[in-house]
Parts: structure tokens; sequence; C-alpha cells
């Protein structure tokens, strides 16, 4: 199975955020949950990294013990 140009993939394990990297690097939308708040620190610096999205601080372990 596949999915199409401009479509929508889900990924409800985000991990490190290596299928949002490639859905946004593809054309494709994606939506991911993670529920990891070190996983969630890692997606954000990833996803500034590689493709510009949120600040590297956006959300960090620290946002979660508020």
């Amino acid at each position: 199975a596949g999915c199409p140009e401009g479509g929508l993939v889900l990924d409800p394990f985000m991990g490190s955020g290596t299928t949002a990297v490639v859905a946004s690097k593809l054309g494709r939308n994606y939506y991911g949950f993670e529920i990891n708040p070190e996983y969630i620190a890692i997606q954000n610096r990833r996803l500034h990294k590689e493709l510009g999205m949120f600040s590297p601080n956006y959300l960090t372990p620290e946002t979660f013990e508020k």
C-alpha cells in the first residue's frame, strides 16, 4: 500500500520522527502521535533541523513536568 502525493500519512508512534521527515520530503501530509516527552523533544529538534519546522526548544521534557 502507498500514499499518493498530497495524501495523509498517520504515524501513531512517532519515535524520532523518521516517518514525518520522509513524508514531508515526499510531498505527503502527516499526523503523528507520541507520548514520551523525550522522543517529542528529539522529534522537534529533528524536524527543525531537517525541515525548518518548530523551534528546537518548542517542546522539551521539562515542558511536560509543569
